[in-house]
């Protein structure tokens, strides 16, 4: 199974979906829902996703293996 690879960064980073949503201004289930692709982020959150990360778009949702991604609690 694949991911993208902004949940592989924010593992990578230690940062928790409710730290990431709060950085966004948005709540950890929109972040959640955007993560999982069950939902598309604004333009204005989509910019500050890609300032957070220092990834274009593009690379954030890029699909990767899972294998080393941390899981939720």
């Amino acid at each position: 199974m694949e991911q993208i690879k902004m949940k592989k960064e924010r593992a990578t980073n230690k940062w928790s979906q409710e730290y990431v949503a709060k950085k966004l201004g948005i709540t950890k289930s929109a972040y959640s829902n955007i993560e999982t692709l069950k939902r598309r982020p604004s333009y204005e959150v989509l910019i500050k996703l890609e300032n957070l990360f220092n990834l274009s778009h593009r690379d954030l949702f890029q699909q990767v293996p899972d294998e080393n991604i941390l899981s939720e609690k």
